[in-house]
């Protein structure tokens, strides 16, 4: 059996931070806030901390996550199970 990948906090931020990595989620997501098809991954640019608010999104590749309260609910919303899996 594999070792596992992503069973710590510190592991799971640390892939966020990532650049090229890719992310899958449990729900659907809209893209920017916006009217556009729900996604579940995403490609990983950046991670981004509004400063004022301390909110916290995935800034993509293609199309960036909503913002979130903070990392932690960012990591609550990621399906690691499924990652674990496949990766």
């Amino acid at each position: 059996m594999a070792k596992p990948k992503y069973n710590t906090p510190e592991k799971r931020i640390r892939f966020l931070k990532k650049r090229g990595n890719i992310v899958t989620f449990k729900e659907q997501f809209f893209p920017n806030g916006t009217a556009n098809p729900g996604r579940v991954q995403i490609l990983v640019g950046w991670l981004e901390k509004a400063k004022v608010t301390g909110h916290v999104k995935i800034v993509g590749q293609t199309y960036d996550t909503p913002l979130f309260d903070s990392i932690e609910r960012l990591v609550e919303a990621i399906d690691w199970d499924k990652m674990e899996a496949w990766h």
